[in-house]
């Protein structure tokens, strides 16, 4: 039975940021599936739309173009915005509610909870993260962290519960959540599409940058604190001949500060948008990095990054077991260092990694499969079997 399936997500839609890919790679999996997908995002983003779904954007706001994830003074107006546009979205389009209302990190289920009181549509809570271990990152002074940290903790203990059903993104999300008081919770993993890693030139794009002959270390993604870079740059400026690129959508100032003694040699820092460039770049790139220490969601870049046949170096709170990973304990950089430097002089184990890696993802990670398990949930939902919700 086809549904209608919105997709309620509270940022910048599309961009190459980690949730909205996540969300772009579950909505088309939706839309092949034969469902009708729309997604609620904020009236900007970066690049093109995904096939085969409706966009419903909040109203603009001149000037307003933030593509970074945390708080800002603009949010909770866009918030509060998309929160009506939930609960009137079937009276604008002359046809009855959604069936399903699938809301993403914590400022979409919020908007949803308001529209599933008009509305009666059951909401699917998403993780991607907690605000306990997240938020605070987000602000330099003591007392704004502490009270930052006390308002995450609030908003775990109030804002997941009262889905009607929750995903879980990774394994370790799935005793989070259930601590947290969810009463049904499925844990679904991400997936890929793997015709977006179809025609990769990491050989166009080592030559562009001037790599060389030198084993590059690649991060890709989104530049915010809690991603731990500082591990990252630590690590490299412990070695001496591995280059270091890294490529975001959003600036990169404050990490080149801090690799400035870094020679102008063994360094990248780009700004870019489109996912084909930041597809090329990973692929030029021998090896991955993903230095995050506290993830109870799941990082998208790291199936980006094995998908296109890197072996990825990864602190232990964000790695997954999948092949192609070496996990170092979480906060070494010289743990982190010793794993890129044993990669780098061990070619044919780069190159037996990366197999793995690419034949991992496309066995076991695909959206397709996991669009089915979605569609499975929705079902249960609609026909009565999940938990009812606490508010």
């Amino acid at each position: 039975m086809p549904l209608h399936i919105v997709q309620a997500a509270a940022f910048p839609f599309p961009s190459p940021q980690g949730s909205q890919v996540y969300v772009a790679g579950m909505a088309r999996a939706l839309a092949r599936r034969g469902h009708r997908v729309t997604v609620a995002c904020y009236h900007h983003g970066q690049g093109e739309l995904p096939e085969g779904i409706e966009v419903l954007r909040t109203p603009r706001v001149p000037g307003y173009n933030n593509m970074r994830a945390g708080p800002d003074w603009v949010k909770p107006g866009l918030d509060l915005a998309m929160a009506l546009q939930l609960s009137t979205l079937h009276r604008r389009t002359g046809g009855r509610p959604p069936d399903i209302l699938h809301a993403h990190n914590y400022e979409a289920p919020l908007a949803a909870y308001i529209a599933r009181r008009f509305t009666g549509v059951p909401v699917v809570y998403n993780n991607h993260n907690t605000m306990g271990e997240e938020l605070h990152r987000y602000f330099e002074h003591p007392l704004a962290q502490r009270a930052a940290r006390r308002l995450g903790r609030v908003l775990d203990l109030q804002i997941p519960r009262r889905a009607d059903a929750s995903v879980a993104i990774s394994q370790s999300a799935l005793p989070i959540l259930e601590g947290l008081g969810c009463r049904r919770v499925e844990q679904i993993p991400p997936g890929v599409d793997l015709e977006d890693f179809e025609g990769a030139d990491g050989a166009r794009a080592r030559a562009e940058h001037g790599f060389g002959d030198r084993v590059w270390v690649v991060y890709a993604g989104n530049p915010d604190a809690y991603q731990d870079l500082e591990i990252l740059i630590e690590a490299m400026l412990s070695v001496s001949s591995l280059g270091l690129v890294m490529v975001s959508a959003s600036p990169l100032t404050e990490w080149e500060r801090l690799a400035a003694e870094l020679p102008a040699a063994r360094k990248r820092f780009l700004l870019r948008e489109d996912w084909a460039q930041v597809r090329d770049i990973i692929a030029a790139a021998d090896i991955a990095a993903l230095p995050r220490t506290v993830c109870s969601g799941y990082p998208i870049k790291l199936l980006n990054y094995l998908g296109l046949g890197l072996p990825t170096v990864a602190s232990e709170g964000s790695a997954q077991a999948l092949p192609g990973v070496v996990s170092v304990p979480n906060h070494d950089p010289q743990a982190f260092a010793a794993a890129l430097v044993a990669l780098a002089q061990d070619a044919e184990r780069r190159r037996e990694l990366g197999e793995q890696a690419r034949a991992g993802v496309a066995r076991s990670c695909t959206w397709d499969a996991q669009a089915a398990r979605l569609e499975a949930l929705y079902l249960e939902i609609l026909s009565g079997g999940a938990a009812p919700s606490a508010g």
